[in-house]
């Protein structure tokens, strides 16, 4: 890698869709970074046109100034370029390991989109080269970001430290509108995207994860080849912990247009029940006994800023991420494909 013509990390931007222009404005705001390259195979996007991107929240588009940005319309040159440090990959999920395994390979530092990959086999070989990337000193990211949303940062904390004791039950929610906006509509391909249930739902799975582990099984039900080819548009989970919470999930992208997109929980303590939701106001409440308490809220911005300024810091620390790590990303991956299988037989499936 060449030498270091400042101290700022160098970051290359690879897909310039909804959630690469996200990443990149997160990146271009540091001043510890600057954006040097991005790629993409379209030559408006690369001209700083990017009026014509959409998603499911506002990220901002019009018009860019690139000036200094390198383009590429070939990521694997991108990736070969010794100016660049880290690679934020934000395409398509079937692409995902393809590039990141690349990236790895080139000595570049990583963070790439959830899910981590389309299939468990591509997940695993991902693990596979961040384990040696690891032992290169760089390293390699899922952006999960939904452990890093304020409001689910909170939840986390008050979990561990039992704040109004047990759990008892959790519900989970994410339901959006069909998303039509995606690059040659990738997303309704549930060969390429993994449907609702891989690329939307798996946000509500790798969190209960994250809260408590693996479970010993999943029981789903499902509406599948609404919106998409052939995968799973609404699916909605029970995760099985032996002595654990009764713990549940619905998600999916077939609410009719004018339904707002809507991320919620529902959690239930021994001591108060806590309320998210995103058609809240206020978002988040704790009611306990009489009293309705709205929490102090982690500091730093929404959990796509809050990700990344956690990933600049391990790649400035020299450290290996330990809020996300890649087999906590391949365990989502198999946990959703555990849930598709229950959802098509209508039977408990192990989650291995």
């Amino acid at each position: 890698m060449a030498k270091k013509k400042s101290d700022k990390l160098r970051v290359g931007v690879v897909g310039i869709g909804f959630m690469g222009s996200n990443h990149f404005n997160i990146w271009r705001s540091r001043k510890d970074a600057e954006v040097v390259a991005i790629a993409d195979v379209n030559p408006r996007k690369l001209s700083g046109d990017w009026s014509e991107i959409a998603g499911n929240i506002d990220v901002g588009g019009g018009k860019v100034d690139l000036k200094n940005v390198r383009t590429f319309t070939n990521p694997g040159k991108l990736i070969k370029d010794p100016d660049v440090d880290i690679v934020d990959i934000t395409l398509p999920t079937y692409l995902h390991a393809r590039f990141s395994i690349m990236a790895l390979e080139a000595g570049k530092h990583v963070l790439c989109e959830k899910p981590m990959a389309i299939s468990i086999q591509d997940a695993q070989k991902m693990v596979k080269a961040a384990q040696a990337a690891a032992r290169r000193k760089q390293r390699f990211m899922i952006a999960h970001c939904i452990r890093f949303w304020p409001e689910y940062a909170a939840l986390k904390t008050i979990v561990e430290k039992k704040t109004y004791g047990k759990v008892l039950s959790v519900m989970m929610k994410r339901l959006s509108p069909t998303p039509v906006w995606s690059w040659q509509n990738w997303l309704m391909n549930s060969h390429k995207s993994g449907s609702a249930a891989l690329d939307l739902h798996i946000h509500d799975t790798d969190y209960v994860l994250f809260l408590f582990g693996k479970p010993k099984a999943v029981m789903a039900r499902g509406v599948k080849g609404i919106a998409s080819t052939r995968g799973y548009d609404h699916i909605i989970t029970q995760y099985i912990y032996a002595k654990g919470p009764a713990v549940a999930a619905e998600g999916g992208w077939i609410v009719t247009p004018s339904t707002p997109f809507e991320m919620a929980f529902h959690v239930v303590c021994e001591k108060a029940t806590i309320l998210f939701s995103t058609g809240r106001s206020p978002m988040m409440t704790i009611h306990a006994g009489t009293r309705i308490i709205e929490p102090r809220l982690p500091s730093g911005g929404d959990g796509y800023q809050r990700e990344i300024d956690y990933f600049a810091t391990c790649v400035k620390n020299n450290e290996n991420p330990k809020i996300v790590t890649p087999d906590d990303a391949l365990l989502s991956v198999k946990t959703v494909f555990a849930e598709i299988e229950s959802a098509n037989s209508g039977k408990p499936v192990p989650v291995k």
